[in-house]
């Protein structure tokens, strides 16, 4: 199977400014719009991949750290006034008058 059989034509609908800097990059890179269009797209999605992966290592590592405080099941709005009752004290520490 050729390559050209591992791909799909897809149409795609860009704002202008967006298609310009895409034409002037292929230009720049001395390649076919619908080249470089396939190579942003994948380097797009394993971008996406990455952070997305980046904020589910995050979000683990907050809930193994609220297991071990005891807060795990801690209310969404308990959090929230726990954060603003945090900001206010370090607020106070910093700019006493």
């Amino acid at each position: 199977m050729s390559s050209v059989d591992k791909t799909v034509q897809v149409t795609l609908s860009l704002p202008k400014d967006i298609f310009e800097r895409v034409a002037q990059a292929a230009v720049n890179e001395q390649q076919k719009i619908e080249d470089l269009l396939s190579v942003l797209v994948a380097e797009g999605l394993d971008a996406h991949a990455t952070v997305r992966g980046l904020f589910e290592q995050v979000s683990e590592q907050y809930r193994t750290r609220l297991a071990r405080e005891g807060k795990l099941s801690q209310s969404s709005d308990a959090v929230m006034q726990e954060l603003r009752t945090m900001r206010e004290q370090i607020v106070h520490e910093l700019y006493r008058r």
